[in-house]
């Protein structure tokens, strides 16, 4: 059993994070650019379906989308620090950095199954692959969830994050490509180290919590570090870090052979990413 599906029995998972919509990131930004006009401590659902211009139900799945992607809070429907960061200096969701660190907060959380165990356990085992292995890959749900939810919801979500890679804004990133009737792994653009430092304060917050420092290996390989979930060669995360040593709040250090980044504040991915928009 996978690490994600062993996850699974500790969180409350949630197979579609789409409901079988696709990641659309123009009605995205009019969302985001919604609730941080609002001023209401909640957000009521039909309103915020007539600022975007959608029907309620639409607006029920971007923003469950919005909400896996960092932006908006669930149930109050306001922006987070994060998406009132990114409202102001990229409305339109359309900067490269933008789209990084909202894949690395997506596709790290265990709680949305499939796209987790997609990027985090089944891409990095390879590079060329067929819709039927990706879907087969998640037949081991038939033995904790019905055989429809298994069928029915698996098979729409994984229909729509290969769209979001391969057809969205998420191509952008150069992650994953089609290939005639398969897919495969691409060059991908490089990832700004000044988002790898978001994606770092969000991986210490999110996985390790309390944790000042964290090893370079387990930043290229472990479970949902941005290393792996951005598949990051190693010669480039040290490159991008070797970078950040100018930063206040961070620092490479070599101690009993170990190489490891040390946070030495408690920055968060919102100030990591105010920083990167302030440099570009």
């Amino acid at each position: 059993m996978s690490e994600a599906t062993l996850s699974s029995h500790r969180i409350r998972i949630k197979l579609q994070v789409t409901n079988g919509y696709f990641v659309q990131f123009d009605q995205l930004a009019q969302l985001l650019g919604a609730t941080c006009r609002d001023e209401r401590p909640r957000i009521p659902q039909d309103d915020l379906a007539n600022a975007v211009g959608v029907a309620g139900r639409k607006i029920e799945n971007l923003a469950s989308i919005a909400q896996a992607l960092g932006l908006i809070a669930p149930v109050t429907y306001k922006p987070t620090p994060l998406g009132e960061v990114i409202a102001a200096q990229d409305p339109f969701l359309d900067d490269i950095g933008t789209l990084w660190l909202m894949h690395y907060i997506a596709a790290s959380e265990p709680r949305f199954l499939v796209w987790n165990r997609f990027v985090n356990e089944f891409l990095p085992a390879r590079g060329h692959f067929s819709y039927a292995d990706l879907r087969g890959s998640f037949d081991d749900l038939k033995e904790s969830h019905s055989t429809y939810t298994a069928k029915k919801h698996v098979t729409q979500e994984v229909k729509v994050l290969l769209d979001a890679y391969t057809e969205q804004a998420l191509s952008r990133l150069a992650y994953l490509r089609a290939d005639g009737d398969n897919f495969r792994l691409s060059y991908r653009e490089p990832l700004p180290p000044l988002v790898l430092a978001a994606c770092l304060a969000r991986f210490r917050d999110r996985h390790r919590a309390g944790a000042t420092a964290l090893s370079i290996d387990e930043l290229l390989t472990a479970p949902n570090s941005p290393g792996r979930i951005c598949l990051i060669p190693a010669d480039r995360l040290r490159s991008s870090l070797e970078t950040l040593r100018a930063q206040s709040g961070f620092a490479l250090e070599s101690r009993a052979d170990l190489d490891q980044v040390r946070l030495t504040d408690s920055t968060s991915d919102h100030q990591w990413m105010e920083r990167y928009y302030a440099s570009r």
